[in-house]
């Protein structure tokens, strides 16, 4: 009988086994090195935003990551995290499964991060795991930078009158690398009172500047704090300035003195004539002169309106009354400033020396005259100067008497040119 010849020996057949199960696994080993291959060439991070720009210490903001599909296969994403041991993720598992990435599409992933570190650059990973065939990692550069915004003072008066309405500009800088929005300034004190409540600046880009002038009335000395609020992306920070309000004088305002006083009695009422000048250094508006309790303001002139004053400029007035049995009287200067605010000064006149009125001259009399002081009541009596004693208004001033003498003066010089003056005195001589 014929013996068959085995195609292969015992130990021949089992090697070639484990040769067909090595080349499998070989061949689908390189199959999935492929696919992983081509799917990272697939998608890559193509746009990265972050508010804010620049964080500050202990800001929240939110990391935006777009990633792009620019193969021709879709792409199946498992899920996509943003890794971080010094920022903290708050919504850490949002993107716990994901699902498919079609050809030339894109996805957006939001993480929100809590920026309670020092300053300095950090850079949390961008993680993206491909179902079945590897994964993506890009670091996203988070910068936090604590620096605030600058406010500073640019004018302001020294000191404050009580009740007068000041000026104060301040200037409100961006200091920062990136933009701030919603910048505010409110000022605050007590005792103060302000014309604008706040005045809204608006979004401050990199290196600029911009001017505020706030109206501040003070009632008393106290500290005046500007609160500069603004945001810094979805943050809102305070930055203060704080200024010192001090009470003193007015220097620069109006200042209404009354002078060349005449107090002359009539027959049923007295006149009192003067001039009023402002020594300040502002305007006075609406300017009014009357006189008060104990005496009654009469016709024909009860309240004097002199109108608009400037700085050095000066105005006759005329006020009569009634005051029976009164020594003195307050003479009453009303005005207001160029802010509508309205002041009062009051003089004391004395009228025991008030001269009567001359019957058919058309005016009250010569009388006497005396300068009373500003503010206060304050001021010194004189006399008036015989021949050449006139106020300080034009028409007070002796144009009459000035002109005789000078006619008289060039008669006498005419008189001694012509040789007149020798010739009656040889007349005399003789």
């Amino acid at each position: 009988m014929q013996q068959k010849t085995p195609l292969f020996r015992k130990g021949e057949g089992v090697l070639l086994v484990f040769f067909v199960m090595a080349l499998s696994i070989a061949s689908v080993s390189g199959a999935i090195s492929n696919e992983t291959s081509v799917s990272q060439a697939q998608i890559a991070v193509s746009e990265v935003r972050l508010d804010p720009e620049i964080f500050m210490q202990d800001d929240t903001g939110t990391v935006l990551v777009t990633i792009s599909n620019s193969g021709t296969e879709t792409i199946d994403i498992d899920r996509v995290e943003l890794l971080s041991d010094k920022l903290r993720v708050v919504n850490y598992q949002t993107y716990d499964q994901v699902g498919l990435l079609g050809s030339r599409n894109s996805l957006q992933f939001t993480f929100m991060i809590d920026a309670d570190v020092e300053d300095g650059t950090y850079f949390p990973i961008f993680y993206v795991d491909v179902t079945g065939a590897g994964s993506l990692r890009y670091p996203v550069p988070v910068r936090v930078d604590d620096t605030d915004i600058m406010v500073s003072v640019v004018d302001a008066p020294s000191t404050f009158y009580p009740g007068s309405k000041e000026q104060i500009t301040l200037a409100v800088g961006n200091s920062r690398e990136n933009e701030v929005t919603s910048v505010t300034v409110t000022p605050k004190g007590q005792g103060m009172r302000t014309t604008q409540s706040s005045i809204f600046v608006g979004t401050l880009q990199p290196d600029e500047k911009k001017d505020v002038t706030f109206e501040i009335t003070a009632a008393k000395a106290s500290d005046l704090v500007f609160d500069v609020s603004w945001r810094n992306g979805p943050n809102e920070h305070h930055t203060l300035l704080t200024l010192p309000v001090v009470m003193g004088e007015r220097r620069v305002a109006a200042e209404l003195v009354v002078n060349s006083v005449e107090v002359t009695q009539g027959g049923s009422y007295t006149t009192i004539k003067g001039d009023v000048t402002n020594a300040g250094l502002k305007d006075a508006k609406a300017v009014t002169v009357t006189t008060g309790a104990p005496a009654k303001a009469v016709d024909p002139n009860p309240v004097y309106v002199i109108g608009a004053l400037e700085p050095d400029d000066f105005s006759s007035f005329e006020v009569t009354f009634i005051a029976q049995g009164s020594s003195t009287v307050p003479l009453i200067i009303e005005y207001r400033d160029d802010e509508g605010d309205s002041y009062q000064n009051t003089v004391d006149i004395s009228l025991r020396n008030a001269a009567p009125a001359v019957p058919g001259s058309g005016t009250s009399g010569s009388g006497q005259t005396f300068t009373a002081g500003g503010p206060g009541g304050q001021g010194n009596n004189r006399r008036a100067g015989g021949f050449f004693s006139f106020g300080s208004g034009i028409s007070r001033v002796p144009f009459l008497e000035i002109a005789v003498i000078i006619i008289g003066c060039v008669a006498v010089l005419v008189a001694w040119r012509k040789g007149y003056a020798k010739r009656i005195g040889d007349r005399f001589r003789k």
